[in-house]
């Protein structure tokens, strides 16, 4: 009897140190996590918490293994035009950056490392498969390059092809061209040191475009008589209204401050 009492006393104390062991060494793989731990995640990636190994290898680091695990059926990201590329890159985290803050985008839009990534993803093409030949050549319309080793990364940068990615986004509708670099830089899109020309200009249609529905039946039926500018009213002073006559409705403020109305939403 005593010596059943013995070994269950010996079990027990056994289990109990086990427990004890297996939550010390919980709370301290938690505390060695957060202690090595960049930053905290982005809010689209928090429900991973502490979950490393859900997207790092071990002595690799963030591969693209773990990530396509996750985002390799995001079909309105391989469906749109602009994005498709991701479907065939092969890399995410040059671009995609994590542990920056819980507010911070996951893109690190830095177009010397896409480069990068695009002369590798040039040297994994297969020059004999007809199926690779749209991406070889859309990289070295880009790159202006025809095997990776010419990519110099010091000039990267300058030499990069503009129109190979955003031609699809052009807003100018190829009135200035493609040669982007002449007024835009990299770091942002907008010209901080752009001057409108002046209100009273006349020379609208040199930069600006109208709209498709301008060139049907509701131009004449609703935009004209919303800006009275309708044929009947407008005849003795300066003939009727014209497409590319946008001085005659719109003001430089907005498109949609139509002169003598206001700001007008249509839709």
């Amino acid at each position: 009897m005593k010596q059943l009492v013995l070994w269950l006393v010996l079990i027990v104390a056994v289990a109990t140190t086990a427990s004890l062991t297996v939550v010390h060494f919980k709370r301290a793989s938690s505390t060695l996590q957060q202690f090595v731990s960049p930053g905290p995640l982005s809010a689209r990636h928090a429900y991973l918490g502490d979950r490393c190994a859900s997207c790092h290898e071990p002595t690799v680091g963030v591969t693209v293994v773990k990530c396509t695990a996750c985002h390799a059926n995001a079909e309105r990201l391989l469906g749109r035009q602009p994005t498709a590329f991701h479907a065939s890159i092969q890399e995410c985290a040059a671009c995609h950056v994590e542990h920056q803050s819980t507010n911070s985008r996951l893109i690190a839009m830095d177009h010397v490392e896409l480069a990068k990534v695009g002369a590798r993803t040039l040297a994994r093409a297969s020059r004999t498969d007809a199926a690779s030949a749209a991406t070889i050549e859309s990289l070295e319309t880009w790159l202006r390059i025809r095997i990776p080793d010419q990519l110099d990364e010091g000039s990267a940068r300058e030499a990069l092809n503009c129109t190979g990615c955003h031609s699809t986004k052009d807003r100018h509708l190829g009135l200035f061209g493609k040669d982007c670099a002449q007024c835009h830089i990299m770091a942002q899109w907008t010209i901080a040191e752009f001057q409108h020309p002046s209100p009273r200009s006349t020379n609208c249609a040199q930069c600006h475009q109208a709209p498709p529905s301008h060139y049907m039946m509701h131009f004449d039926m609703i935009s004209k008589k919303i800006a009275g500018q309708e044929d009947a009213q407008v005849a003795g002073c300066c003939g009727p209204a014209q497409v590319n006559q946008c001085y005659r409705c719109h003001q430089t403020t907005s498109w949609n401050d139509i002169r003598g109305v206001g700001y007008y939403k249509h839709h």
